[in-house]
């Protein structure tokens, strides 16, 4: 009888996995903070703007909009697609680093004429973020198969690539000035401190937390511990000289 019952009893439906909604959260506060911080430097001047921070600038925003996309895919069970997007990717990936490291040589240049002491300091925050996302994209590559896991590692990366964005966006809307910037860096931290707070709670109580967005938060917290105290350590100083004669 039971076998019977079990085998009339209709099948069921395969449980489609949902979009890791943290990723588009960070998403949207990168588009915004990129959409305010950039638009007087880079939207409004498209038609000026050299090669080099064309290609930066539009590969950091695909990266912004491929999480994205990538997350809604998930969402209407579209995994082959996700699948082949995600390996495409690579592409975009070498593309947003080697862009990246452009502008830290560029930035730390003599011909930038910028103060050094100036790109010094914001330059630090684009290098001691470098290593979190190599490890973070290695790593969704390696757990790819575990979409919990993948999902936040993937999402994360979103954090190391809006520093700028923000601290731009902040300075904007409060001070408006080259000295604004090193203190618009403060709530450029706190918001990503926020964000990242606020996912971890959230993981927590639903009993999903794992270990990408917990390290996340505790790298940003060493680095904005560490970005004023770096400007007097020698060697980072030879480094930035370093970098910056590669431009």
């Amino acid at each position: 009888m039971a076998t019977q019952a079990q085998a009339s009893a209709p099948p069921r439906k395969a449980r489609r996995a949902t979009p890791f909604a943290g990723s588009i959260a960070m998403v949207w506060v990168g588009l915004v903070a990129t959409a305010i911080g950039f638009l007087p430097t880079f939207f409004m001047r498209l038609g000026s703007v050299d090669a080099a921070h064309l290609i930066h600038g539009w590969t950091m925003i695909g990266w912004l909009l491929l999480v994205l996309t990538q997350a809604t895919l998930i969402g209407r069970g579209k995994y082959r697609v996700h699948r082949i997007l995600g390996w495409c990717s690579l592409g975009l990936f070498v593309a947003m680093v080697g862009s990246s490291l452009q502008m830290m040589a560029m930035m730390l240049s003599p011909a930038s004429k910028l103060p050094f002491p100036v790109a010094k300091f914001f330059g630090y925050s684009d290098f001691a973020d470098m290593p979190l996302l190599f490890l973070l994209f290695g790593s969704a590559i390696r757990f790819r198969k575990d979409r919990h896991l993948h999902s936040r590692l993937i999402g994360a990366t979103v954090m190391t690539s809006i520093v700028p964005a923000l601290a731009r966006m902040y300075n904007i809307l409060i001070w408006r000035s080259m000295d604004g910037l090193n203190h618009a860096m403060h709530p450029t931290y706190l918001t990503i401190l926020v964000t990242l707070g606020i996912l971890i709670m959230i993981d927590r109580r639903n009993g999903n937390l794992r270990w990408p967005l917990p390290l996340t938060f505790a790298w940003f917290t060493v680095v904005y511990a560490t970005q004023w105290l770096i400007m007097d350590v020698a060697w980072y100083d030879r480094l930035a000289h370093t970098i910056g004669a590669l431009a």
